[in-house]
């Protein structure tokens, strides 16, 4: 029996073989500090392997769903002219998969293949319904499209009356994109304008913050909770300060804002990104192209201040 891995499970199988590796790595070293770092960085490592490709995936899928509900009309339309014509229903699905829908061909051209081997045409509809079923637009409109065939009913004008509601349903989801554009360059707006008052507060607060020597020469101020204790955490966390901003002594006080401040600026723009999916198309991963568009525009607009001066201890 020949064993098929689907996308997913080879993208766990390589993204575990590559981590028990690096472990296997980290175990044989000598120096516990490397050991250890190894360790950690194949876990950080199987956690991006695992979530970005499979964001990708998701986010592939859920655009090529889009792309059909938008040629679904007009392949329904041509399926009218063909039976309209004297052709009948199979034959007509024959003839449309010759004809360029985008990502709705390849669904067509396999229910053409089924039909070609034989396969009655509800289970072919059955198994096309199954694979699109994610969305309700083309699972309603498949549904319909099957109970009109084997009811032997009015199967021209049923076509006709799916085709036009979708293409009303998809003409409604275009203008209510068009109407939250506005709220998109909102979300972008709100976003610079919080990297702008991270870098006021950098400016006005940290120098206070800072430790400062009082005429009897005691040290006033405040200290990190890193300073006295870099713990492995504090070590990570204070990685954008050491090496993006600069900073002589990442664990003090200065660093430790600094950190927070380009951490607090990185979430904020992946999360206002997934908004924005959310609201113009309701979903979370078509958000993620914002989210990677607010989050390296706010990175870029942060290692210019800092080259700049503006920011940075």
């Amino acid at each position: 029996m020949k064993f098929k891995l689907s996308i997913e499970q080879r993208i766990v199988l390589i993204a575990i073989s590559i981590t028990g590796f690096l472990i296997l790595l980290g175990i044989l070293s000598p120096d516990e500090k490397t050991r250890i770092g190894v360790i950690s960085n194949a876990f950080i490592l199987l956690a991006f392997m695992l979530i970005l490709p499979f964001v990708f995936i998701r986010y592939q899928r859920e655009k090529a769903i889009r792309e059909m509900e938008e040629k679904m009309p007009l392949f329904l339309r041509d399926l009218v002219e063909s039976i309209s014509s004297g052709v009948p229903f199979h034959q007509a699905i024959v003839m449309s998969s010759k004809l360029d829908y985008g990502e709705l061909s390849r669904e067509i051209k396999k229910m053409a293949n089924q039909i070609s081997w034989g396969m009655p045409v509800n289970k072919v509809l059955d198994q096309f319904i199954e694979r699109v079923k994610s969305s309700k637009k083309l699972f309603m409109a498949l549904k319909i499209l099957r109970e009109s065939y084997l009811t032997g009913g009015e199967i021209i004008s049923t076509l006709n009356s799916v085709a036009d509601n979708l293409t009303q349903l998809n003409e409604i989801e275009k203008e209510r994109k068009s109407i939250l554009n506005q709220y998109v360059v909102l979300i972008y707006a709100i976003v610079f304008v919080f990297v702008a008052i991270l870098v006021a507060i950098n400016k006005l607060m940290l120098p206070i913050f800072q430790a400062t020597q009082a005429p009897g020469g005691e040290i006033l101020g405040f200290k990190s909770p890193c300073e006295d204790n870099p713990t492995f955490v504090c070590v990570v966390f204070s990685l954008p300060a050491q090496y993006i901003f600069g900073v002589a002594n990442p664990t003090s006080i200065g660093g430790y804002y600094i950190s927070i401040f380009f951490y607090m600026s990185t979430i904020i723009a992946i999360a206002c990104g997934m908004v924005i999916g959310e609201i113009t198309e309701r979903s979370i991963f078509s958000g993620l192209k914002h989210s990677l568009i607010l989050t390296i525009a706010v990175w870029g607009v942060l290692l210019l201040l800092k080259v700049l001066n503006f920011i940075g201890v």
